[in-house]
């Protein structure tokens, strides 16, 4: 026990740590563990800039609005509005490449826009014998070549759109000159998103007369780029990053190779490790876990690389053991059921969370797929318009509904009353909004609003559906004609869950997240032994799980097939994780 004249000396050491990385000159790489502060370190680093400055700012990259929206929130707070205005710039990856290494070369007219994904338009692949929208086309950089050699990822389609080509006439050749066809069709009309952006910041940094044009100004503007989550960059990331490396650019990147878990979209931790030895040659590391219990540090690092010692836990004494749950795993998520008792498995949890005073509002259960989540049904692609709206209408009833939900449930209905209101208009949502002068915000209520008022989804809901489409008061410019719009057929209705009271949410949307219990659901055979012998540098999926345990602060519990259970037993007691089995 210190008091107040005997300081801490782990908080102490946590705080020097933090306060180096906030202080450590560019180009530099701070590796750090979950629970950090890297949030706190980096906006605090910013706020050590003077006053009134019109050149030389700083520009604070991260992978989500989340974060970016954060980190200007605390500017604001701190009195520093400065900060986020010229020659700062906080924002995604996206829109920095966009604002600072593509939008200066492309011409004014058609005028240029970035999106989110194509997903934003209807946008179909033209000239083939399926109905299939682009965005359902992952594609890849290999930025090893000059011109950024693009191809589709085959490998990484969903199911239902393996189904759909699968008895194409069509080759994948074919497919593939098609879909670039249509891409490129839109990228005239000034349509782009973050993989476009990519391809032509690669192409502008590597030829020399665009450099000439771009970096001078960017050089003048920036002492500083700090790149947040530094472990999400792909290939053609870093390598834009080591481009502007070269130029003169400094940059510090924060991150943790451990938690790394978007290799579909490039991220490799070894890349991202051989990029930061060229800006650091050794990295400074932050140890200090502001977020997790000395248990939850120690269950993590029996995921990690390297076999390092745990993290050290700052501010909590909880001695909560990490629970092991023996499950009997069923193909829907809401019929897991809890070995033992045989109540379904999400229940269980939260009776056995309550014995540790953790409330279920402060709970949360995750998993590797959607498919073995309880909760809300994903919607599928590809389906009908008539059970994209049911299952957004769904959403908005559903308590527990995450925001990425929420938002894609407002996208459906946006997407169908738009087909009513402006028939024959084309470019979609985005391009409609900007021609009527209509706000996101004021699209985006009317939608929420309008699912919100339908009745619950059954077999015969189309009618219902069809009468409030036309009663619904229209937004400004609307023309509609007759019948034009209306959602055909009957909805797919699935069943409804039983609400627990608990979160919801896959590993790979929960970066940034935390929770005072978190319930892990790891439903295939052989995933200790997985555990056990697998290196994390190689194996993403038990960098997934080491994700998913070190967003809880309190409780971790994982649930494995009931045959499993004395296995992970007997791991976590060699690894002198405390441990219940219940």
């Amino acid at each position: 026990m210190t008091t107040p004249e005997q300081p801490d000396p782990v908080r102490a050491d946590a705080e020097k740590q933090q306060q180096a990385a906030m202080a450590v000159a560019a180009p530099a790489y701070v590796a750090a563990c979950p629970g950090a502060g890297k949030t706190h370190v980096i906006t605090n680093r910013h706020l050590q800039s003077p006053r009134r400055r019109l050149r030389k700012g700083r520009a604070l990259i991260s992978f989500t609005r989340v974060a970016r929206d954060q980190m200007a929130r605390r500017c604001r707070s701190a009195g520093r509005a400065d900060l986020v205005q010229a020659p700062h710039f906080i924002g995604t990856l996206d829109s920095f490449l966009w604002e600072f290494l593509v939008k200066p070369r492309r011409a004014a007219q058609p005028t240029p826009r970035l999106l989110e994904s194509w997903a934003s338009l209807k946008a179909p692949v033209q000239g083939t014998d399926r109905e299939i929208n682009l965005h359902r086309f992952p594609m890849t950089i290999d930025p090893s070549y000059r011109k950024a050699r693009e191809t589709v990822a085959w490998d990484k389609l969903d199911y239902d759109t393996r189904q759909l080509i699968k008895d194409t006439s069509y080759s994948r050749a074919q497919w593939e000159k098609k879909i670039f066809e249509t891409r490129k069709a839109w990228c005239d009309e000034g349509y782009l998103t973050g993989h476009e952006a990519r391809v032509l910041a690669l192409w502008n940094l590597r030829h020399a007369q665009t450099a000439a044009a771009l970096l001078p100004p960017l050089l003048s503007r920036f002492a500083e780029v700090v790149v947040d989550e530094a472990q999400d960059c792909s290939a053609a990331d870093l390598a834009i990053l080591q481009l502007l490396h070269d130029a003169g650019l400094p940059q510090v990147l924060v991150g943790d190779p451990d938690q790394a878990i978007y290799a579909w979209r490039g991220a490799e931790p070894r890349a991202l490790q051989s990029f930061a030895a060229q800006l650091s040659p050794a990295p400074h590391r932050l140890t200090g876990n502001w977020r997790s219990s000395p248990v939850i540090c120690r269950l993590a690092s029996t995921l990690r690389t390297g076999q390092r010692p745990p993290d050290t836990s700052v501010v909590r004494d909880d001695d909560v053991p990490v629970l092991v749950l023996p499950t009997r795993f069923a193909d829907s998520g809401s019929r897991h059921l809890h070995a033992p008792t045989g109540a379904g498995i999400v229940d269980a949890f939260r009776t056995l969370a309550e014995e540790y005073a953790v409330p279920a509002k402060d709970c949360l259960v995750t998993a590797y797929k959607y498919a073995t989540l309880p909760g809300i049904t994903r919607e599928k692609p590809n389906t009908k318009a008539i059970t994209s709206l049911a299952w957004a209408r769904t959403v908005t009833h559903t308590p527990s509904a995450s925001g990425d939900d929420l938002a894609r449930a407002c996208a459906v209905a946006v997407r169908v009353l738009f087909g009513y209101w402006y028939p024959g208009e084309t470019g979609g949502p985005d391009r409609i909004m900007a021609r009527h002068r209509l706000s996101a915000e004021q699209v985006n209520r009317t939608a929420f609003a309008f699912l919100h008022s339908l009745p619950a989804p059954h077999r015969e809901w189309g009618p219902q559906v069809w009468q409030a489409m036309k009663a619904w008061p229209a937004l400004p410019g609307a023309a509609p004609q007759g019948g034009k719009g209306r959602p055909a057929g009957k909805p797919t209705v699935s069943r409804p869950q039983a609400a627990t009271g608990i979160r919801t949410n896959i590993v790979h949307q929960l970066k940034g997240d935390e929770a005072d219990g978190v319930l892990l659901l790891l439903p295939d055979s052989g995933s200790v032994q997985r555990w056990a012998t697998a290196d994390p540098a190689t194996d993403e999926v038990l960098r997934v799980w080491y994700v998913a345990v070190t967003r809880a602060r309190r409780l971790a519990a994982v649930a494995l097939p009931d045959e499993e259970s004395d296995q992970l037993a007997r791991l976590l007691a060699e690894r002198q994780v405390p441990f219940r089995v219940a």
